[in-house]
């Protein structure tokens, strides 16, 4: 078996669990919950508020860092794959894969999470329901793969991963700034594509280069933190 092989068994295994299946599950009820509270006071805004608020500014967020954590075993980057160094693999190649197989569960988990946030809140005749849906599939698809290469590069950092949590926090306050300091982090391109407070007044399509950017950067930094 290949070293990505070997790396992605090892991910299957750890996400194929009671606790996965739940956090899913969980989160996609959070977003039903509160949506339909949104659409309840203000029908008209109920999608951005929720898209910009639960789905995609706390929701999605929270589920990437969990995702990526139960992909680490909880640990750090580096360490995460103690068992396949002893046979050979490359921890590089194993945390390689391990960051492309978060991103490959958190793309779909964005798309959904967004998706649902749409459905919910507009009325199925609603002629701008299909194509925000589209939309904001895409938007959430984007910023799943962003969330998993962000908290990737938080793993790398600590004994136990604990720059995870670090990034969790800097995401939500400097994400929000809307100046310079929002550059880097996912939290402001994502609001950006939503429509929401451009960062440094950047027009909205750059929003989507900022996030392919950043997420090669972020995993490409992890992966260059890991001992050969």
């Amino acid at each position: 078996m290949t070293a990505v092989g070997a790396t992605l068994q090892v991910l299957g295994a750890r996400f194929k669990n009671r606790a996965s299946v739940t956090a899913f599950l969980s989160a996609l009820a959070a977003v039903v919950a509160v949506t339909l509270l949104e659409r309840r006071a203000s029908s008209l805004t109920a999608a951005d508020r929720a898209l910009g608020g639960i789905s995609l500014g706390l929701v999605l967020p929270l589920f990437a860092y969990g995702t990526v954590a139960r992909a680490l075993g909880r640990g750090n980057l580096e360490n995460a794959f103690t068992e396949l160094a002893r046979f050979g693999v490359s921890r590089r190649t194993a945390g390689l894969s391990a960051g492309l197989g978060s991103l490959l569960v958190l793309a779909p988990a964005g798309a959904l999470i967004a998706l649902l946030a749409v459905v919910v809140a507009r009325a199925p005749a609603d002629p701008l329901l299909w194509r925000d849906a589209v939309t904001s599939s895409w938007i959430g698809a984007l910023a799943g793969v962003c969330y998993a290469a962000y908290f990737v590069l938080g793993s790398s950092f600590g004994s136990r991963g604990g720059g995870r949590s670090v990034l969790f926090v800097v995401d939500f306050v400097a994400g929000t700034s809307g100046g310079i300091a929002a550059v880097w982090w996912p939290r402001g391109h994502v609001a950006n594509l939503l429509g929401a407070r451009p960062v440094l007044d950047m027009p909205q399509w750059s929003a989507s280069l900022a996030l392919v950017l950043l997420t090669c950067v972020y995993l490409g930094v992890a992966v260059w933190r890991v001992r050969r």
